[in-house]
């Protein structure tokens, strides 16, 4: 089941997070909260029964070129990966995009992250360029973007 981001949440998405990602890939409890609340945010979550299992957070940024919509995380529980529930997430995200004027999509990724690149490149997202230092020294990521159609399309 997909619903909106509730303040409730915040501890499990930030557990989520910890359990998800090594160091330097996760965010603080702070960061979290920012990115979640924030008025440019649209966060989907994923749950089973009453167990948040995934979360993507968007947000919705102004650019030159129109709005675009860039995905700060993606999180789905380790022992559920593999099952679909990223690329609902994704879809998710990028339908709010679409509702939002938004042209394309973009993330970043970790160039060491197979497992998501592999996911993001199968998912229609094309890489651009790297982006050194993007995670600290030394800690390179990959940009990737998916362009979007209009609903008017």
């Amino acid at each position: 089941m997909l619903r909106g981001y509730q303040a409730g949440d915040l501890e499990a998405m930030y557990a989520l997070d910890v359990a998800c990602f090594e160091k330097p890939f996760r965010f603080t409890r702070g960061a979290m909260r920012r990115f979640a609340e924030a008025k440019k945010a649209r966060v989907v979550i994923a749950e089973e029964g009453d167990v948040l299992v995934g979360f993507v957070i968007l947000h919705i940024e102004e650019a030159k070129e129109g709005r675009v919509g860039y995905i700060i995380t993606l999180d789905v529980a380790p022992e559920l990966r593999r099952r679909g529930i990223a690329g609902v997430l994704m879809t998710e995200a990028a339908r709010q995009a679409q509702v939002d004027g938004c042209a394309v999509l973009v993330l970043h990724v970790f160039t060491g992250n197979e497992a998501a690149i592999r996911f993001y490149a199968g998912t229609g997202f094309v890489r651009s360029h790297r982006a050194e230092g993007f995670y600290g020294p030394g800690v390179d990521a990959w940009v990737y973007h998916k362009p979007l159609l209009s609903l008017n399309d």
